[in-house]
């Protein structure tokens, strides 16, 4: 340190010292702020939107029609492909029940093509892939189709409000693709 005369600074130097608590509080508050930095990216992945689709893929990978039925809000409405509309928790849990009775699903891809949220609302859009094989035997079936939905954030949680998904239609006789 330079001492220059008549001149004193306005708090004494103070050498780091391991020993001393108030380093011990800036080094946990330095800490504890890069903490938050690196662990605010992933949180926001999962409570957002996003977090009723990773709900429901992990669930339905698994073939487990109570934590699939977890990722729906109570009042809950879906339209399944090809299946008949459900509403409200039982009615959601049944319709999957059924298919993970028959079926054991082995691969799915969603590819979101848009999203909007406004609040605790958020709908999303987009194209999905499931391969499935028939517990009763035979060959493995690939669907393809397109999907919406509408997700609200209840109790902290990102849940489904409506789950609408239907198959590509076949292609039409003499159709170019």
């Amino acid at each position: 340190m330079v001492e220059v005369a008549g001149y004193e600074p306005a708090t004494p130097h103070r050498t780091p010292n391991a020993e001393d608590p108030m380093m011990h509080r800036q080094l946990h508050i330095a800490t504890a702020m890069l903490l938050c930095v690196f662990a605010l990216p992933s949180l926001a992945a999962e409570s957002g939107p996003d977090q009723a689709d990773a709900c429901w893929h992990k669930a339905f990978l698994a073939g487990d029609a109570d934590a699939t039925v977890a990722c729906y809000a109570a009042d809950a409405v879906l339209w399944p492909p090809g299946g008949t509309m459900a509403t409200g928790t039982k009615a959601i849990r049944d319709s999957y029940a059924k298919f993970y009775a028959d079926n054991k699903v082995t691969n799915i891809e969603l590819k979101r093509l848009g999203e909007k949220t406004v609040g605790t609302d958020a709908v999303a859009w987009g194209t999905y892939s499931i391969t499935y094989t028939p517990k009763a035997g035979g060959a493995a079936k690939t669907e393809t189709g397109r999907y919406s939905e509408v997700t609200r954030r209840v109790n902290g949680h990102w849940v489904y409000a409506v789950d609408h998904a239907s198959m590509d239609p076949a292609p039409t006789a003499g159709a170019k693709p």
